[in-house]
This record gives C-alpha cells, structure tokens and sequence, in this order.
C-alpha cells in the first residue's frame, strides 16, 4: 500500500483508504476502499487519474492521503 503520488503512468491501482483533510471530499468524488482508477499520468507527485469515466487532477497533498495498491 502506498500513496497515489507514487504510483507510476499507466497503472491501474486500487484505493485501500484516503485520509487527511480532503478524506471527505475526495470520498464523495468516489476514491473509496475498493474502488479502481488508472494513473494516466503522473509527475512529481502531480496525478491525473481516470476514475468511473471522470478525469481527475489531484495535487501532490491531495494524492498522497489516497493510499492505492496495484490491481492485479
């Protein structure tokens, strides 16, 4: 398990937990425990995911309170 801002292009993660002061927020946009999104790009701890059809951009502080592990 380790923080968005790590993960690599082109992989698809699963999210375990969020935590910090944006958990609410970003379990309303739908990074929940179980939920799968795709890194399509990343870059110094800066993401853009794909996550149920929506693009999202997340700073490196919002991604790294989402802890993923890569989907097999």
């Amino acid at each position: 398990m380790v923080p968005l801002c790590y993960m690599q292009n082109k992989k698809r993660c699963r999210v375990r937990r969020a935590r910090g002061r944006s958990r609410e927020r970003m379990e309303a946009l739908g990074f929940v425990p179980g939920e799968e999104l795709d890194v399509i790009s990343s870059c110094d701890g800066n993401v853009i995911v794909l996550l149920r059809d929506a693009r999202y951009a997340l700073d490196k502080e919002q991604a790294k309170d989402i802890y993923v592990e890569e989907a097999v």
